[in-house]
């Protein structure tokens, strides 16, 4: 019985342990599933979050990208911007849609499946500092927004402890309160104005995974040498570039970062020698950017011994010495070097630079690099850029680089701003990839070959200040044409333009003047719907200026000035105004000579190109010194509209032109030179031209103008130089403004003209020509910007173009 007992017992207590191994197992499996409930939202869920998230976000949608977003839809999987996997939303791609307002991330974070957000290219702002308590994210986009407060990017990033990549590049942000874990890889907070030296500080000192910190394109002010890389072994991009960054020495824990591929310091304040004692501990190293920052005494033979994995290597805009040591000759990887503006001199073109067989990119302009271009340079058979403009190169052209046996990859050839002789090769032609030719400022003689005119992929041919002759030829761009830029001037060009450049339709920057052109200017040349920039002044062209030229709907500068144009100025110059958008001739390297002696000078000034040639080599150009009074300034052009641009440039001074002035070159809104000097014209001045709201310089002296001088004229304020001379004008000069500021040559020899400046009228005060010219400094403002920098001809004052 005891026995039996105790077997019941034993079968009763195993029943108790069974009961609860069965609710354990159950309990086990509500909490699964509870788990996995919550790893999913229903498709209502989905709705609500994204909309409340439209809601609390969204102030503008101007392309309607969302309108689809509405709580009628029983799943957002459809929607713009959305894509699913199981029903569920894993991206929300909102990228370039114009999208704006205060951003929250509080509700998507609410999304437990989202991994990637791409916000970027739209106008969101704010702080972000409301967020969820956790996320999903992996991927984070806000860049090229509106952001500009501090950014509170703390609490974000603790919440989504699993993301990998955050860019809030491309902002206004001005700084930003940062702590990352060891999930994030990526971190991109360039083109920003942060200055904190103590993010960048943080960020590398707690690298932990991260691979790839950009700090470019900030306002950051520090030492590099107070920067400690003791825990990036996982680095393998540093890019700190256009930043205000200052040291003597390179931090020595950078040697820990045996993953770093790309070292980009650019564009900062170091001042010191190549470090190439830490740089060859960098043993993976492919590209070093140096750039633009204060290096100086010798290009290290260190920096050659260990650079068997370097691709790139740029070490432009310092203050280098000497040659480029043997020892790079080493550098089998590396297929683009950039010397550029330094100080370097010596024969390595020959010695070192012919070895490296896998270069493609060759920069070395502004060196002090003597003697010929060297035959040797052949065995870079893979070289697509030569850039050796203004050094002290003598010879010939080197035709050499056309003629190896399975052809020559040459696309860039730049050799502007030597000394360079003989005439232009018609070898090139075998260079059937070249698509830039610039040998200005040379001494080359005799015509450019036909051959040249017909390299397939030709699209700038720049050989502006040298000593050329024959014609340009008829036929060109005949099947069509490449060519966009097209740079001749200050030549000895004869015989007449050709018919055929209507068929150029894809040039922006026609440049012919000073030379010996002559016959008419072809009326297809309105078929150029890309021309922004003609220049055809100084030449023996005769006939009537093209209607056509109206039909240009790009074309911001025209200068026709000193030759023998006749008829009537065309009412069609005007027909763009208010039309012309901006973009064909952007950040292109230019100067402009501008003439200040009065009716001394022929023509306003004029516009040159200018990249690649010292500011020096422009003193012995004859333009220079037509004038007693020349300024110069250079820069790169950026436009000032935006749209519903026009003309900013008219110079048809010294023509024959007869006839009246046309009323509606008052409608070019963006003008800000127009010279009609020296012609003979008649009639009166427009009233309109006091449209001409920044109008800065007007010469219409020497013709046949009567009547008065438009009151309207009184209101321009950025008018800074009037020229009315020697015309048949009569009345009072009105009052106000900047007409009464003008000397008396600007009004003199209009018999019926008088007011203030001129002298009062009464005996022995008639108004004569006056032999001595009164210049006064004056300011132009021309409707493209410019960074400033100048030849010291005369004293030199801003000038925006």
């Amino acid at each position: 019985m005891r026995s039996r007992k105790r077997c019941q017992e034993y079968f009763s207590l195993t029943g108790v342990m069974k009961f609860f191994v069965f609710i354990i197992i159950l309990l086990s499996c509500s909490f699964f599933v509870v788990v996995s409930n919550a790893r999913t939202l229903p498709d209502n869920d989905q709705v609500g979050r994204l909309l409340a998230f439209k809601k609390s976000s969204v102030e503008s949608d101007p392309n309607g990208f969302l309108n689809e977003w509405t709580s009628s839809s029983s799943s957002p999987c459809t929607w713009n911007g959305i894509s699913c996997s199981n029903g569920q939303v894993v991206e929300l791609n909102l990228s370039s849609v114009g999208l704006g307002g205060p951003l929250h991330l509080t509700d998507v974070m609410a999304l437990p499946t989202l991994l990637r957000v791409k916000f970027n290219g739209n106008h969101f702002y704010g702080d972000l500092s409301s967020v969820a308590s956790s996320c999903s994210f992996e991927f984070l986009d806000l860049s090229a927004n509106s952001f500009s407060e501090v950014l509170v990017l703390e609490p974000l990033l603790k919440s989504c402890d699993k993301i990998k990549y955050l860019n809030v590049s491309g902002n206004s942000i001005q700084g930003v309160v940062l702590k990352f874990g060891p999930s994030l890889l990526q971190l991109d907070l360039s083109s920003n104005t942060i200055s904190d030296f103590g993010i960048l500080s943080y960020a590398l000192s707690n690298c932990q995974n991260l691979n790839l910190p950009n700090f470019s394109s900030n306002n950051l002010i520090g030492e590099l040498n107070d920067l400690d890389f003791g825990t990036c072994q996982n680095l393998t991009v540093l890019n700190l570039s256009f930043n205000n960054l200052t040291s003597t020495e390179f931090p020595p824990s950078l040697a820990n970062c045996q993953s770093l591929n790309t070292l980009n310091i650019g564009h900062n304040s170091i001042r010191m020698e190549i470090p190439s004692k830490l740089l060859v501990k960098l043993k993976s190293l492919k590209q070093l950017v140096l750039a633009h920052n204060q290096f100086f005494d010798k290009i290290p033979s260190e920096l050659g011994q260990s650079c068997s994995t370097l691709e790139e290597v740029d070490l432009s805009g310092n203050r280098l010495t000497g040659e480029l040591p043997s020892t790079f000759k080493l550098c089998s990887s590396l297929f683009s070097l950039n010397l550029g503006n330094n100080e370097l001199s010596g024969d390595f073109l020959h010695t070192v630079i012919s070895s490296l067989t896998n270069l493609r990119y060759l920069y070395l302009p502004f060196n002090n690099i003597t003697g010929h271009v060297p035959r040797s340079l052949v065995n870079c058979t893979k070289l697509q850029m030569l850039d050796l403009s203004s050094n002290a190169l003598i010879g010939n052209v080197p035709f050499e680089l056309c003629l190896a046996a399975l052809g020559f990859p040459l696309e860039t050839m730049l050799l502007a701003s030597n000394y360079l002789t003989g005439t232009v090769p018609k070898q090139l032609e075998h260079c059937r990839n070249l698509r830039n030719i610039d040998l200005s400022f040379n001494y080359l003689t005799g015509s450019i070959p036909l051959e040249i005119w017909t390299l397939p992929n030709l699209s700038e041919l720049v050989m502006w200040a040298n000593n050329l002759t024959g014609e340009i030829p008829e036929g060109i761009c005949i099947n069509g044409g490449n060519l966009q830029t097209l740079i001749l001037n200050n030549n000895f060009l004869s015989g007449a333009l050709p018919q055929s450049i209507s068929n150029c339709t894809n040039l922006v920057w026609v440049s012919l003047s000073s030379n010996r052109l002559s016959g008419e200017i072809p009326q297809g040349i309105g078929n150029l719907a890309n021309l922004a920039i003609l220049q055809l002044g100084n030449n023996l062209l005769t006939g009537p200026i093209p209607r056509g030229l109206g039909k240009c709907r790009n074309l911001i500068w025209l200068d026709l000035n000193s030759n023998a144009l006749t008829c009537l100025i065309p009412l069609e110059l005007a027909d763009q105004a208010g039309h012309v958008n901006p973009g064909k001739v952007s950040e292109k390297q230019f100067a402009f000579v501008r003439n200040e002696g009065g009716t001394e000078c022929k023509g306003a000034g004029g516009l040159i190109e200018f990249e690649g040639i010292r500011e020096e080599r422009l003193e012995i150009l004859s333009m220079v010194h037509l004038c007693p009074s020349t300024r110069i300034y250079s820069g790169r052009t950026m436009y000032t509209f935006t749209s519903n641009g026009s003309m900013i440039y008219l110079d048809l001074s010294y023509n024959s032109l007869s006839g009246t002035i046309p009323d509606n070159l008052g409608s070019l809104n963006f003008l800000q030179v127009l010279n009609l000097g020296h012609n003979n014209l008649t009639g009166t001045i427009p009233f309109n031209f006091g449209g001409l709201k920044i109008v800065g310089v007007v010469d219409l002296s020497h013709n046949n103008l009567q009547g008065f001088i438009p009151p309207s004229l009184a209101s321009l304020s950025f008018l800074s130089d009037l020229d009315v001379s020697n015309n048949n004008l009569s009345g009072m000069i009105p009052s106000g403004g900047q007409l009464a500021t003008f000397s008396v040559s600007r009004y003199e020899n209009n018999l019926g003209l008088c007011g203030v400046p001129l002298p009062p009228r009464g005996p022995g005060n008639e108004h004569h020509s006056s032999s001595i010219y009164h210049n006064k400094p004056t300011t132009i403002g021309m409707v493209v910007a410019i960074m400033v920098s100048f030849v010291s001809v005369t004293i030199i004052i801003p000038l925006v173009i």
